[in-house]
């Protein structure tokens, strides 16, 4: 008799190339790291919820205002994964710690442009229209996370080894060290414990940072203890600038770069513009889109799964592998959201009620509970849908499609900020109004990203270059 394991529908589902067996041993450590991110970044904002609305909203609006001035960068860096995957899969093993000494080099010449952004960036918090205490915390919060943006820079190079070649639980325990140092460090230095002063929203940035160095110093060993060995045998005298790799990196980086730049600026756009409505509705878009990190981070893990397989199956010249691979994601995917949308329509006075503590003196949190709830319910709407967008975006990204994933990507997100801005600003919409075009313009983009990878034009695409004999 047949195991279940055996049944040919079954083993279409997990065997081959591409199957679902192949992509968890990629997938599942990179969702457990990007949970351990949620944690960290949910913990950040609990704690902040203690302290004050303005400071919790601010730790948001702050830190994802400083994420935009380097994710452009971490955009091109970040695409090394792509590019190891793809000389992994075509078994030029030598070749993929060179990719990463040029992700390195790029985050080094980037950081100066980072800093020279940012001081332009850091004036827009008060040009929007916000509390001035509300604006002061946020830049109090963006120049620390600016600084500290090297951290990010070099980590999204030494980490695009590891996705690239499958080995993705290193990560995933550079991510759990720093997830516990991040625990520690807030905790004590948010509210003052263990003779520490309580530095309250600073103290969040400082043990973030810390947590964030931690990662990149443990990552960066692991990164040296790796290409000592076969199949790599590479030394870092043997690491050095290849523009043949360099070339690649920035063909295929610069449109992934470019729509992380953009489609981050229509985000942090659109949260502007919900702060503008005051402290209540900032608080409560917060806590939302924290929820939301619950749901999404973990499809982020999916989706660099399916991109790193998509790539080392076309490395490997297998397009059939690589669209294997993306329904793999697919079903993965809308599982774990399908769980996710049943937790936002049940319980979400539950999941409101964890950031909106009562008793705590000269904070009343009723107006902000009540409108996150709605706020909630109209999030489930797009669960399944971001989901689809992000696994059809891998699967485009780790076949090189990067152009038409940056058109279609910017294109909506820039849609929706700018109805989501005029409604707000000129229009006078209600918070929940303004909401419901956010809702319904991810539903929209995701059935459009879905429509350019059926149309299997990126099986067609080549990225890598042979390499020069000796």
């Amino acid at each position: 008799m047949k195991t279940l394991r055996e049944h040919p529908f079954v083993r279409r589902h997990l065997d081959g190339p591409g199957g679902i067996s192949a992509l968890m041993p990629i997938a599942v450590p990179m969702i457990i790291s990007q949970i351990f991110d949620t944690v960290m970044t949910f913990v950040d904002r609990l704690y902040l919820a203690y302290v004050g609305k303005e400071e919790i909203a601010a730790c948001m609006s702050g830190g994802i205002t400083s994420w935009l001035c380097m994710t452009l960068f971490v955009g091109i860096i970040g695409y090394s994964s792509t590019i190891v995957a793809h000389h992994y899969g075509a078994k030029r093993f030598r070749e993929c710690p060179l990719v990463v000494y040029q992700g390195l080099l790029l985050a080094v010449l980037s950081y100066p442009l980072v800093l020279v952004v940012a001081s332009f960036v850091s004036r827009t918090f008060s040009a929007a229209g916000h509390d001035p205490d509300l604006a002061r915390l946020e830049l109090q919060y963006f120049w620390y996370m600016a600084f500290g943006g090297i951290l990010g820079l070099l980590r999204a190079a030494l980490a695009s080894f590891f996705s690239g070649i499958g080995k993705t639980k290193v990560i995933m325990w550079a991510n759990s060290t720093a997830l516990l140092v991040n625990l520690v460090a807030n905790y004590v230095l948010i509210y003052g414990k263990l003779g520490c002063p309580a530095m309250g929203l600073k103290g969040a940035a400082i043990g973030t940072l810390m947590a964030s160095g931690t990662m990149t110093v443990v990552i960066f060993v692991a990164f040296l203890r790796e290409i000592r060995r076969a199949p790599y045998s590479a030394v870092l005298a043997d690491v050095h600038y290849n523009w043949r790799n360099l070339r690649a990196l920035l063909r295929f980086g610069l449109p992934n770069g470019i729509e992380n730049l953009l489609g981050m600026g229509s985000f942090v756009a659109v949260v502007s513009s919900f702060n503008s409505y005051g402290a209540n509705v900032a608080a409560a878009t917060t806590i939302v889109f924290s929820w939301d990190l619950v749901s999404f981070f973990p499809l982020i893990g999916i989706q660099v799964g399916v991109c790193t397989l998509v790539g080392q199956c076309m490395g490997a010249k297998n397009p059939d592998g690589a669209e294997q691979a993306a329904y793999s994601g697919f079903k993965l995917a809308l599982s774990y959201s399908g769980l996710a949308l049943i937790a936002f329509c049940l319980i979400p006075q539950v999941l409101v009620g964890v950031f909106t503590p009562d008793g705590v003196p000269g904070l009343d949190y009723s107006e902000v509970r009540v409108l996150a709830v709605k706020m909630l319910r109209l999030a489930a709407l797009y669960l399944m849908f971001d989901g689809v967008v992000l696994v059809s975006s891998g699967a485009l990204r780790g076949a090189g499609d990067t152009f038409w994933v940056m058109v279609i990507g910017t294109g909506i997100h820039w849609l929706n900020a700018i109805v989501v801005m005029i409604g707000v600003r000129y229009l006078q919409w209600p918070p929940i109004n303004a909401w419901v075009v956010f809702v319904f313009a991810i539903m929209l983009g995701s059935m459009i990203m879905f429509k350019r990878f059926k149309q299997g034009k990126w099986k067609t695409i080549t990225m890598l270059e042979q390499p020069e004999t000796a």
